[in-house]
């Protein structure tokens, strides 16, 4: 959280010192600031901060990449199969080991990728019910939600 701070003030420090101050220099100061506690972090004090930093950037990454893929393949689904080879289907995704946020967090991503939708989450918080519009392999879809979303979400909760 200090490295954070720090990064923080880094950003406001170079806001406040150029001569025009605006959203983009705040971002560059913030780069800047990164790019600083990245080189010095063996002297700063011992946190995960860089390397969630750039958890949370490739869980951004493959998020976009997974709703673009997943927006290509409703457009291929709707405009090019018959309606007779869909199989819509309700798939159960275990979730135990994740924390609550982490849960959260899962459940948004599934519904906003194209396709699917988190139907509901078991009172014990260990499953998921998911509808997904083309269900045809569920361990498939198991699969490629525990290979993307869940660990990109985990490289950087938990970084």
């Amino acid at each position: 959280m200090r490295n954070l701070a720090l990064n923080l003030f880094i950003a406001v420090m170079w806001l406040l010192l150029s001569e025009q101050p605006r959203l983009a220099t705040f971002g560059v100061g913030f780069g800047l600031g990164f790019g600083l506690i990245a080189l010095f972090q063996p002297v700063l004090p011992r946190e995960r901060y860089v390397r969630r930093v750039g958890g949370a950037l490739r869980f951004v990454a493959v998020f976009v990449r997974e709703f673009v893929l997943a927006n290509v393949g409703l457009l291929h689904t709707v405009f090019l199969q018959p309606r007779e080879d869909l199989q819509p289907n309700l798939i159960t995704v275990d979730v135990g080991g994740l924390t609550k946020p982490e849960i959260l967090l899962l459940t948004h991503c599934i519904s906003l990728t194209p396709g699917s939708v988190t139907v509901q989450i078991e009172p014990d918080f260990q499953t998921l019910v998911v509808h997904t519009l083309n269900g045809r392999d569920p361990e498939a879809v198991r699969r490629q939600i525990n290979d993307t979303l869940r660990r990109a979400i985990l490289g950087f909760s938990r970084g």
